[in-house]
């Protein structure tokens, strides 16, 4: 089992969403097996609390793999780290010492935590049916509650994105 990670950034207000560049690994034991994990910026834009609704966003963690030699109808696994706050279920940005409460769900209706199964949320599989080649993306749904009355300024975590393979 081979496991590539990315650091996915979260930010708010002046830091631009953009695209990180793939990252490539050669499996441990396997001669042919090459995969690439690539992810875009959660950017929520710029929050205001005195909004009613909550504040959202999407972000994309895609991986490619070729000349996979892994058993039909195999498992991969995109989990996400929980950040600085320990707890998936929990996700805080940072502005300093302020503190700026969201999370990242694995589906629009904001349900299911994204984590890795054993940090307050649970990894999103996904099942390979072609020997030869794997590509898949999973959307990241990002969500601010609203009314949060934090300082001004900019907001950040850091997530690392994980596939196993």
């Amino acid at each position: 089992m081979m496991k590539l990670a990315i650091r996915l950034i979260m930010a708010l207000g002046a830091l631009a969403g953009g695209v990180m560049p793939p990252v490539s690994a050669q499996a441990a034991g396997c001669t042919v097996c090459i995969c690439s994990i690539s992810v875009t910026s959660l950017n929520f834009g710029t929050y205001n609390p005195a909004n009613s609704a909550p504040t959202t966003a999407t972000a994309s963690a895609t991986a490619n793999c070729i000349s996979v030699t892994l058993a039909m109808n195999a498992t991969v696994d995109f989990a996400l780290s929980a950040g600085t706050s320990g707890n998936a279920a929990a996700r805080q940005m940072a502005n300093g010492t302020a503190r700026l409460n969201y999370n990242i769900y694995q589906d629009a209706g904001y349900t299911t935590v994204w984590g890795n199964g054993s940090n307050g949320g649970t990894a999103q599989s996904m099942q390979i049916v072609n020997l030869l080649s794997f590509t898949g993306t999973k959307t990241a749904y990002g969500r601010i509650p609203a009314k949060q009355y934090v300082k001004t300024g900019v907001y950040s975590d850091s997530i690392i994105v994980t596939f196993t393979f």
